[in-house]
């Protein structure tokens, strides 16, 4: 599932290294239970900069235009897209790089309230706990990779966040 910067991956990185693409979000079921998994940018709606960025840059046009570019210009752009990105996380408010509770709510309705919903973008490790309509959901964020990393594991039973040392 592609990313706020792996979204320019092409079909022939994806076929030489028999990566299946997964859409945002896809559906899956984890024993009986309906799964949404997504990226979670999409969710960050109050991020308004992020998300008109991440609108025009998925564009045809503007994804040509940079390939079109040298190697060299595309890799000093992104390095610079980071530092703008870090400096940003610094100045922002939590709330506002974070999911919006409303944007999940939606999302948990218009998927027919799957039981799971599963995504990163926002690396706040935490399971969120819902009751709409009165149907009982569960949000799982993944961590991020910069200290230990962790992943979910789906052991038939139940999940469970993973830890690596």
């Amino acid at each position: 599932m592609p990313g706020n910067r792996d979204f320019l991956i092409g079909e022939n990185f994806l076929h030489h290294n028999n990566i299946t693409l997964l859409e945002d979000p896809t559906e899956i079921l984890l024993g009986k239970n309906q799964t949404l998994l997504m990226h979670g940018d999409t969710l960050c709606t109050t991020d308004y900069r992020y998300q008109i960025f991440r609108f025009f840059v998925r564009k045809k046009i503007c994804i040509n235009y940079f390939l079109s570019k040298s190697l060299e210009y595309r890799i000093n752009f992104c390095e610079k897209l980071r530092e703008r990105s870090a400096q940003s996380h610094i100045q922002n408010d939590n709330s506002i790089i974070d999911v919006s509770e409303k944007a999940v709510e939606k999302v948990f309705k218009k998927n027919n309230y799957p039981a799971l919903l599963i995504h990163g973008h926002t690396h706040r490790l935490k399971t969120h706990k819902y009751n709409y309509d009165g149907k009982f959901c569960e949000r799982w964020v993944l961590g991020d990779w910069y200290g230990s990393g962790n992943y979910l594991l789906w052991d038939k039973i139940e999940l469970k966040n993973i830890f690596l040392s």
